[in-house]
Protein backbone atom coordinates (compact mmCIF):
# COMPACT_ATOMS: atom_id res chain seq x y z
CA UNK A 1 0.00 0.00 0.00
CA UNK A 2 1.25 3.50 -0.63
CA UNK A 3 1.38 6.40 1.50
CA UNK A 4 -0.94 8.49 1.18
CA UNK A 5 0.63 12.93 0.55
CA UNK A 6 -0.75 16.03 1.54
CA UNK A 7 -2.27 18.43 -0.92
CA UNK A 8 0.74 20.90 -0.10
CA UNK A 9 3.71 18.52 -0.82
CA UNK A 10 2.06 17.51 -4.22
CA UNK A 11 1.19 21.46 -4.91
CA UNK A 12 5.21 22.27 -4.00
CA UNK A 13 6.45 18.94 -5.96
CA UNK A 14 4.58 20.32 -9.04
CA UNK A 15 5.52 24.17 -9.60
CA UNK A 16 9.18 22.82 -9.30
CA UNK A 17 8.78 20.07 -12.18
CA UNK A 18 6.91 23.02 -14.01
CA UNK A 19 9.12 25.95 -13.22
CA UNK A 20 12.40 24.08 -13.40
CA UNK A 21 11.88 21.46 -15.93
CA UNK A 22 14.99 21.32 -17.06
CA UNK A 23 16.45 20.74 -13.78
CA UNK A 24 14.52 17.87 -12.33
CA UNK A 25 15.40 14.46 -12.88
CA UNK A 26 14.47 10.86 -11.88
CA UNK A 27 17.32 10.77 -9.47
CA UNK A 28 16.08 11.37 -5.59
CA UNK A 29 19.26 13.08 -4.85
CA UNK A 30 19.64 15.10 -7.70
CA UNK A 31 16.06 15.85 -6.55
CA UNK A 32 17.12 16.79 -3.00
CA UNK A 33 19.81 19.56 -3.35
CA UNK A 34 17.42 20.83 -5.89
CA UNK A 35 14.64 21.67 -3.32
CA UNK A 36 17.12 22.78 -0.79
CA UNK A 37 18.22 25.55 -2.94
CA UNK A 38 14.42 26.38 -4.79
CA UNK A 39 12.67 26.40 -1.89
CA UNK A 40 13.12 27.62 1.89
CA UNK A 41 11.44 24.36 3.78
CA UNK A 42 12.31 24.14 7.26
CA UNK A 43 13.06 19.78 7.54
CA UNK A 44 14.61 17.34 6.01
CA UNK A 45 11.28 15.31 6.19
CA UNK A 46 9.85 17.92 4.56
CA UNK A 47 12.39 18.13 1.56
CA UNK A 48 12.89 14.55 1.29
CA UNK A 49 9.00 13.91 0.77
CA UNK A 50 8.41 17.06 -2.00
CA UNK A 51 11.80 15.54 -3.28
CA UNK A 52 10.21 11.95 -3.32
CA UNK A 53 7.19 13.00 -4.66
CA UNK A 54 8.95 14.84 -7.72
CA UNK A 55 10.85 12.01 -8.58
CA UNK A 56 7.66 9.84 -8.93
CA UNK A 57 5.96 12.59 -10.57
CA UNK A 58 8.37 12.78 -12.81
CA UNK A 59 8.80 9.13 -13.60
CA UNK A 60 5.21 9.39 -14.41
CA UNK A 61 5.17 12.15 -16.92
CA UNK A 62 8.12 10.66 -18.90
CA UNK A 63 6.03 7.24 -19.11
CA UNK A 64 3.31 9.30 -20.16
CA UNK A 65 4.98 11.19 -23.05
CA UNK A 66 6.34 7.81 -24.04
CA UNK A 67 3.17 6.20 -24.11
CA UNK A 68 1.90 9.33 -26.82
Amino acid sequence: MGSIRPTYIKRVAVEIVKKHQDLVSDDFQANKELVDRITDVSTKKMRNRIAGYITRYYKYMKRKQAQT
